[in-house]
């Protein structure tokens, strides 16, 4: 039987009422234990510095009470957003290495969790500026405003394996949305770069804009 994908889409509604972009935060949750916190959770946020609301997807929040109840089993009142279910101790998350292997992905949300993993991210000369989950990730160079990068899932290659474009182009206007691109995109120019493996993507990415924290 053929179980339809649930999606986060890039753009939805901020708490506030306003357009919320997909990115991450620190969400305190409710446990048995007393109030703990969250770090990196995907959420809709309107990007207003004075905002203090934001959304969570569905799929997100279903994932957030699974989390609990691991923290609850570990006696721990912090940890780290992730897909996957990993050990979580009273010490708290794992550190994090300069720079992550990709995750183990899994049947369900393959693209998703490999595009998610992105959201927030800096490189020395680039940072993650837009995530259409388990599509695209756009960058904006730190050494040029305008300069754009866009690693794109490309579907019917005719390969083996999953493929994506990498590509760069040039927006002259700030605040950068995936709305904002769709527009451009009818009359604007974009020079793919290459095509590479999901395997390869890691090491194109720090090859190309340096490691990130």
């Amino acid at each position: 039987m053929f179980i339809e994908e649930e999606t986060i889409e890039p753009i939805d509604t901020c708490g506030c009422g306003d357009i919320g972009y997909l990115t991450a935060r620190t969400v305190p949750i409710d446990l048995a234990h007393g109030v703990g916190r969250v770090d990196n959770v995907p959420v809709y946020h309107c990007r207003s510095t004075y905002c203090q609301e934001f959304t969570l997807p569905s799929m997100v929040s279903r994932r957030l009470e699974a989390i609990a109840e691991e923290m609850e089993v570990a006696q721990t009142t912090e940890t780290t957003y992730t897909w996957e279910n990993k050990p979580i101790t009273a010490k708290g998350p794992i550190p994090k290495p300069a720079h992550a292997p990709v995750p183990e992905i899994n049947d369900q949300i393959p693209l998703q969790t490999f595009t998610l993993q992105f959201v927030n991210r800096q490189y020395e000369d680039a940072r993650v500026v837009q995530i259409v989950p388990g599509q695209a990730i756009f960058f904006q160079s730190k050494l040029e405003e305008t300069e754009y990068y866009l690693l794109r899932y490309e579907e019917d290659t005719g390969t083996e394996g999953t493929w994506f474009s990498f590509s760069k182009f040039y927006y002259e206007e700030p605040d950068f949305t995936y709305l904002d691109f769709l527009e451009w995109s009818e009359d604007g120019y974009l020079k793919e770069l290459g095509r590479i493996t999901l395997d390869e993507a890691e090491d194109l990415l720090i090859d190309e804009f340096g490691d990130w924290t």
